[in-house]
């Protein structure tokens, strides 16, 4: 009989040791599922969203909490964290209602699928997704308004989170 040598064959490993190593490896696998869910940490509120008065000689009549179930866009409700809406008075009449959303990707995903409408515009902002629709608004008004809301929510690549 030849000997063999053990670095070329190892000696077999026992089915003992294959169970522990596959519970080891769950063990590690659902650690890291619960680490990752862990990290989500939600959107802030950017001060002073909806200010009293706003650029463009725009007056806050109405600034309220959304409910995520009553979201009148076509925006996904599992993706929303929270809405807030303002309704604005002076040069028109305009009512803004920013999402803030689970993820940047989402706002993006929407910008490139959402449907053009008349008096309405939309954007997003890290992860934010912006809606302001408007009644007899003038232009240089109604850009002004838009430009500071956009300010609100800070530089495009940069999530505010909490």
């Amino acid at each position: 009989m030849r000997r063999v040598d053990r670095a070329v064959c190892p000696r077999p490993v026992s089915r003992v040791r294959i169970k522990l190593m596959a519970w080891a490896l769950k063990i590690l696998a659902a650690g890291a599922c619960c680490a990752l869910a862990g990290c989500h940490s939600p959107v802030a509120m950017p001060a002073n969203l909806f200010p009293a008065s706003a650029a463009g000689g725009w007056r806050l009549v109405v600034a309220r909490e959304v409910p995520v179930s009553e979201a009148p866009d076509p925006v996904p409700r599992n993706e929303i964290e929270w809405l807030e809406e303002g309704l604005y008075e002076g040069p028109g009449k305009l009512a803004a209602r920013v999402y803030a959303l689970s993820s940047a990707t989402v706002g993006l995903e929407l910008s490139q699928r959402w449907r053009p409408s008349a008096d309405t515009v939309f954007f997003h902002r890290g992860h934010f997704f912006v809606v302001v629709k408007w009644q007899a608004a003038e232009r240089q008004a109604l850009e002004s308004f838009i430009r500071e809301l956009e300010g609100r929510l800070g530089p495009p690549d940069s999530p505010q989170r909490s």
